[in-house]
């Protein structure tokens, strides 16, 4: 009897693997705006960010990138930043932040203080 209910729980276990496997993917704008406490007196200008599905070497311009991700469930979101000022700059690391988005070409903005999306 103790092996049938092992049994019955490591199915379980199997279905629900294979359940999250078959995650939907999407792609979602992941924004490091200054009000989640990037670039402390700067201006977010690069970022290299990862997630569990996709990563980008440094994209420069702006405080956003484009990245796949898998819907309705957690990903990891990483990112480093370069932060400028008139007179240099500097790197910042943004600690990894586990973030649900839950749809398509959403945004998801991440920093310091935590996430949020839209």
């Amino acid at each position: 009897m103790g092996l049938s209910v092992l049994g019955l729980a490591l199915s379980g276990v199997v279905a629900g693997q294979g359940t999250a496997q078959a995650a939907n993917h999407g792609w979602v704008y992941i924004s490091f705006p200054k009000w989640l406490g990037n670039c402390p007196n700067a201006t977010v200008t690069g970022i290299q960010a990862y997630t569990d599905h996709w990563n980008t070497n440094w994209d420069v311009g702006d405080d956003l990138v484009y990245g796949k991700v898998a819907l309705g469930q957690r990903n990891t979101v990483i990112g480093n930043l370069f932060c400028k000022r008139p007179n240099g700059g500097f790197y910042q690391t943004v600690a990894r932040y586990d973030v649900v988005p839950t749809r398509n070409r959403q945004t998801v903005w991440v920093g310091p203080a935590g996430w949020s999306r839209n």
